[in-house]
């Protein structure tokens, strides 16, 4: 058999209690993660059993722990969202990923710009081994029956998985529209099948129309089919349609975004402020699609999302590095009156508690004080020559926080934030994101319903129709977020009050860099400065600014051992050979 990337690893997933042959390679790849069960496509195409495991399998394979060469530490798509949506972007400082030097070049995008590293790799392993299982499932899911629906059920998950999958390759090494003349430009393999045929590149123009047709096809099934979703980590009709509402906005078909994004999310509640503000540790009613939280989920340990991006994770709490911090020229922009602003260590944050800071002895000003700040050019850490800051956040932390059953729970076994005076703590540290059990286990929202209706909202601006974008802003923060909320903006101020808005809420769950690729939009980070408090939050290293147009509208760079295995993809059919 040839060689082929997508044979090995993903593709193979862990499914149930079936085992069966592998659908792998005979040959050496560069992806050598082994399955541990797996259904063949006999099995797929002969019982409705094997069938149901490759479903169950498929979807598991979105959260689970990796491991081997270039997959090492990840688990699926919430470490995806975050790596890809949020590190890369504007609004997300990590001290994990990028606060220790230059040299880490994550920030610095240099991890997308270099067909060996990471960065340009990942994220083409995980969506096109999930491709390719999707696509042996649809290869042979017509054999079967239509046992009262089921089997339409599956190929609908099936057609669902493929297009996600696509809409995050798109994301990542298509360029933004702008740039994609009109969707001709070349940038991914269209594979629609099973087999491992060498092809050349395809266009982004085409890729869309699969997603399109993918989705359309599975929100059909779902609506005709009679059955229904078993667990949150499987996708349903509402998830197809936010899935379309997603393609359609970076294509900016926005008529089409907004008619999907208001029917996806009109059987899901928006949170409530004191379950926004409870640390995101297990879905609630307005979750859409998200992580699993049983058995398989729980044994993942250092990868489980909340290990390195809960405040009271692992990572955090063992290996000193610091919380996850918020961009203070977003945070800066929302009233007091909003509860968002409670979750993250900011100037704001003291003027919310000034009579626990006064009690501590220490004041917005800290922040701006050369002796109450360290910084090396890379981090703005806030209590390392400020102990009473680091005092300060100890007590707020025990009285805030211990009332709070899950997060309780946690705390009582192992350390918490914060609790001790050495902890790193970076100006914009948040209280987002917490985690439960040892290593920091949480349920990770892939799509929520605040999303389809900032998505919606937008939409609708961009067809003409701003009194329904102004009315849904109120919906989506006047009773649930701010209750001094008012939407009276027009025009670009509104669509900026969109944008803002959007940003906040969204905050570290995986979507900043994809939403400011699709907005065509620069990215400029600004960095701190002694006694300025218009200043940002960031370490002079990391005050890059990324034109919309750079890189040929941010397309992360198609990792060369595509090229290696698959003889007919030529790097000079990608703009500028896609260096």
């Amino acid at each position: 058999m040839k060689k082929n990337i997508l044979i090995k690893g993903i593709a193979a997933l862990m499914i149930g209690s079936v085992v069966a042959p592998a659908l792998t390679s005979c040959s050496e790849d560069y992806l050598e993660t082994q399955p541990i069960t797996s259904t063949s496509a006999a099995d797929i195409g002969g019982t409705i059993e094997g069938a149901r495991a490759a479903k169950t399998g498929l979807c598991q394979g979105m959260y689970r722990q990796f491991s081997g060469h270039n997959l090492n530490s990840t688990n699926g798509e919430a470490w995806m969202m975050i790596y890809y949506g949020e590190v890369f972007g504007g609004t997300f400082l990590s001290d994990l990923y990028c606060g220790r030097s230059t040299s880490d070049q994550y920030a610095t995008w240099r991890q997308i710009r270099d067909e060996t590293y990471w960065g340009a790799q990942q994220m083409w392993y995980y969506a096109y081994n999930l491709i390719s299982w999707a696509n042996t499932m649809l290869d042979n899911i017509d054999n079967l029956p239509p046992y009262e629906g089921e089997r339409d059920f599956i190929k609908a998950v099936a057609l669902t998985m493929r297009a996600h999958c696509y809409i995050r390759l798109v994301q990542c090494y298509a360029p933004n529209w702008e740039n994609s003349n009109n969707g001709e430009v070349k940038c991914l393999m269209i594979r629609t099948t099973g087999t491992t045929e060498e092809m050349p590149f395809g266009t982004m123009g085409q890729a869309m129309d699969l997603i399109y047709d993918d989705l359309q096809a599975a929100i059909k099934l779902y609506d005709e089919c009679g059955w229904k979703r078993d667990y949150i980590w499987e996708p349903d009709g509402s998830v197809a349609r936010g899935l379309l509402a997603r393609a359609a906005m970076i294509k900016h078909d926005y008529p089409l975004a907004q008619r999907m994004a208001n029917e996806a999310r009109k059987d899901y509640p928006i949170m409530t402020a004191e379950e926004y503000n409870s640390g995101f540790v297990t879905a609630n009613d307005e979750y859409m699609w998200s992580t699993m939280y049983e058995a398989p989920a729980q044994s993942i340990y250092y990868y489980a999302t909340g290990a390195s991006n809960a405040c009271n994770g692992r990572y955090q709490s063992s290996w000193g590095y610091a919380v996850n911090s918020i961009d203070y020229m977003l945070y800066r922009k929302f009233p007091l009156s909003d509860v968002r602003k409670r979750l993250y260590i900011t100037p704001e944050f003291i003027e919310l508690n000034q009579e626990l800071a006064d009690e501590f002895g220490v004041s917005k000003d800290d922040f701006w004080d050369e002796n109450k700040i360290y910084t090396n050019g890379m981090r703005i850490q806030i209590n390392s020559t400020n102990p009473n800051m680091s005092k300060f956040i100890i007590e707020y932390g025990k009285r805030e926080y211990a009332r709070q059953d899950e997060i309780n729970h946690f705390l009582s076994g192992t350390v918490a934030p914060y609790q001790s005076p050495n902890s790193q703590i970076q100006f914009g540290t948040q209280y987002k994101f917490w985690g439960n059990q040892v290593y920091g286990m949480d349920q990770w929202p892939f799509m929520r319903a605040s999303e389809m209706g900032y998505t919606e909202a937008e939409a609708a601006f961009r067809n003409g129709d701003e009194a329904t974008a102004r009315r849904i802003m109120e919906e989506l923060n006047k009773d649930v977020r701010d209750p001094n909320y008012t939407c009276t903006a027009s025009g670009e101020a509104l669509l900026q009050e969109i944008k803002d808005y959007r940003s906040f809420e969204l905050w570290g769950e995986g979507f900043n860099w994809f939403d400011m690729k699709r907005w065509h939009e620069p990215m400029v980070r600004i960095p701190w400065e002694k006694g300025n408090p218009n200043s940002g939050n960031r370490g002079t290293g990391f005050a890059q600014t990324f034109g919309p147009d750079d890189f040929y509208g941010w397309m992360v760079v198609v990792p060369q051992v595509e090229f290696n295995y698959n003889k007919q993809a030529l790097r000079s059919d990608l703009p500028g050979g896609n260096k």
